[in-house]
């Protein structure tokens, strides 16, 4: 998977490059829906619909299971936001044409696309009554990956990498970065910095700052270096590109990740059910496509969740005590945490 292709075909706002790889090779195997993947826990995994285009993030809100999707790479399936019910995927009208993230507060869905984010309110349970643009980033604004709610009312996201950032510092506005503003699209603030690709975003109930995965660079092989979760406080600088966590001794003086993962085992969705949280691993920790748990206190040890995935997996939710996950073969899935 390259991670840096991601970033350059989310900053000129067209479908993941890898992800609608992984579409397309799904597209030439048989007619079929893929096996579900297995819980190592034993609990029954769930089908809930096929055929959404590069699932990326999960809303709940009104009783609804929202998914943001961002469309496959060939444009043979626009992206949008999906309604799962009745075991099938229904794309919502008026939606972006790709999302990629999604956030339910107080009766607004909001919808993460390229440099803007869009609020979509009245739900009727099939289509949402109005759809508006509250937020267009300024000239040369990366765009956005995925958002979530803070307890505070606040919009956070995390700042997609550009084209050249894999490895250097990039100038570029709110580059590198978790940003967060109102709801209404106004004030919008650096909160950390010095963060290749912060991915996906979440609250653990009860807890003001946002967990977020990070995506760690391309070029230094496959050892090196290391995926990670942090716990992103305000004003926190994680020191990217100096700091990279292959040598620790060059990361004194910056902000600690929560968990440390394997190289380029890639998380992508992020979600919290009691003391654990759950991570989409895109290409794993060695047996292939993964969701793993680690620890909500910190630490490093991951307990997979789900495994045997038939194609890499990409969005993550958790809600009511379940873990939902999407793959690139359009499924989605739901088991008990």
């Amino acid at each position: 998977m390259n991670r840096s292709r991601i970033a350059r075909v989310a900053a000129v706002t067209l479908a993941l490059a890898p992800f609608g790889a992984g579409t397309a090779v799904a597209a030439r195997r048989p007619q079929g829906p893929p096996p579900p993947p297995k819980a190592a826990n034993g609990a029954k995994v769930v089908t809930l619909a096929q055929g959404v285009p590069t699932p990326t993030q999960f809303a709940f809100g009104r009783g609804a299971t929202f998914v943001a999707a961002a469309g496959a790479e060939d444009g043979s399936a626009p992206g949008g936001v999906y309604l799962l019910r009745g075991g099938r995927a229904t794309p919502i009208k008026g939606m972006p044409r790709m999302a990629f993230g999604a956030a339910w507060s107080k009766g607004t869905l909001y919808v993460s696309s390229g440099p803007s984010i869009v609020a979509a309110s009245g739900w009727n349970g099939k289509k949402f009554a109005s759809t508006k643009t509250v937020f267009t980033g300024p000239k040369g604004f990366p765009g956005f990956n995925g958002i979530a709610i803070g307890p505070d009312g606040l919009i956070y996201a995390g700042v997609t990498m550009t084209e050249r950032g894999d490895s250097r510092k990039v100038d570029a506005p709110y580059a590198q970065s978790i940003v967060a503003l109102t709801t209404a699209g106004k004030d919008l603030q650096s909160y950390a910095t010095g963060l290749r690709q912060p991915w996906m975003l979440t609250f653990a109930p009860g807890q003001s700052a946002p967990l977020a995965t990070a995506l760690g660079q391309e070029n230094l092989g496959r050892r090196q270096p290391p995926d990670y979760v942090i716990k992103a406080e305000q004003g926190q600088d994680y020191g990217f590109p100096s700091c990279n966590w292959s040598k620790p001794d060059a990361c004194a003086g910056f902000a600690e990740p929560l968990s440390l993962l394997p190289a380029h085992s890639s998380p992508m969705g992020i979600g919290v059910i009691g003391a654990k949280i759950y991570l989409a691993l895109f290409t794993g920790t060695g047996r292939g496509p993964q969701v793993v748990s680690v620890p909500l206190a910190g630490g490093s040890k991951t307990t997979p969740l789900l495994n045997g995935f038939a194609a890499p997996v990409v969005a993550l939710g958790t809600h009511g005590g379940n873990v939902y996950a999407g793959d690139v073969t359009g499924a989605i899935y739901r088991v008990k945490g």
